[in-house]
């Protein structure tokens, strides 16, 4: 693959979108930015073409991550206040913090691999891929919110604060998680770390994945802190869905996700400009 000519900028914007700091290179880029993050605080990514695979480092104690933006455009926005919880307590202090980012390499995006990781997810409206939603968090708290369960982090006999967050649903038998690639994969696997903090919780024994290629598979679950290995046959997708979410008994009211991850490929391009799927 060619990278000639693929042009990154960096930005550090505040909340009026005001830029504090810019950095521009080709293929891989690096910013120190050297004052202390404040509400609002904003970190803009920037590449010359759209359809992109970029691999950022955001932050010291958040890990390396490949993302896919369709646009030319990645807006990280610095967490504060309840959404902070989630994260590193750690994270994004100080006054000194280097970003990373270059054009994936072809061995980094078509390598087997877990498509459903994404430490930089947030709620809301994305740019950038995987992206994980949910019809319902809950009490709409951060450390219960659905992005919790591609942060990779499996961490999961505990609840609450970091490292201890995960996708509460209460007692609501009709919660359903959305994992959208934003672009096609092949995927053949799931591994589900349901969150055990038994017992405080308890868990799903039963569930049913829907693929956006209209397939489905029903999968029983066990109650343990383990990964929970599901396997299927291959299939070109989009996104897939978790729902009919069984509670195993009503010794507890709880029940949540810990981790999703989800195995596979990402399908061949034939074209590196415009990047289009088979």
């Amino acid at each position: 693959m060619n990278l000639n000519n693929y042009q990154l900028t960096i930005e550090v914007k505040n909340k009026f979108n005001t830029i504090m700091s810019q950095i521009s290179g080709e293929e891989k880029v690096s910013i120190s930015y050297s004052y202390t993050y404040i509400s609002g605080d904003k970190v803009c990514f920037y590449a010359s073409v759209q359809n992109k695979y970029l691999v950022i480092k955001l932050d010291d104690l958040i890990d390396e991550t490949l993302v896919y933006a369709p646009d030319s455009t990645l807006e990280f926005v610095i967490p504060f206040g309840d959404e902070a919880v989630a994260y590193s307590p750690d994270a994004f202090k100080g006054c000194n913090h280097t970003i990373n980012i270059h054009i994936a390499t072809i061995d980094e995006i078509y390598s087997y691999r877990n498509l459903a990781r994404n430490p930089l997810d947030q709620r809301g409206i994305t740019t950038y891929y995987p992206h994980v939603t949910a019809n319902f968090e809950t009490r709409n708290e951060a450390i219960f919110a659905v992005r919790n369960t591609i942060d990779g982090i499996k961490n999961n006999k505990g609840h609450g604060i970091w490292p201890y967050e995960s996708w509460g649903t209460g007692e609501r038998d009709d919660a359903v998680l959305t994992l959208d690639f934003g672009r096609k994969v092949e995927v053949d696997k799931m591994i589900l770390y349901l969150r055990a903090d038994f017992p405080h919780d308890t868990y799903w024994n039963a569930l049913t994945i829907l693929f956006s290629d209209e397939s489905r598979e029903t999968a029983g679950m066990i109650k343990t802190a383990d990964a929970q290995i599901i396997t299927f046959n291959k299939r070109k997708v989009r996104w897939i869905k978790l729902t009919n979410l069984k509670m195993a008994d009503n010794t507890s009211d709880f029940a949540a996700l810990r981790q999703i991850e989800v195995y596979g490929t990402d399908c061949k391009l034939y074209s590196i400009n415009g990047l289009q799927n088979r």
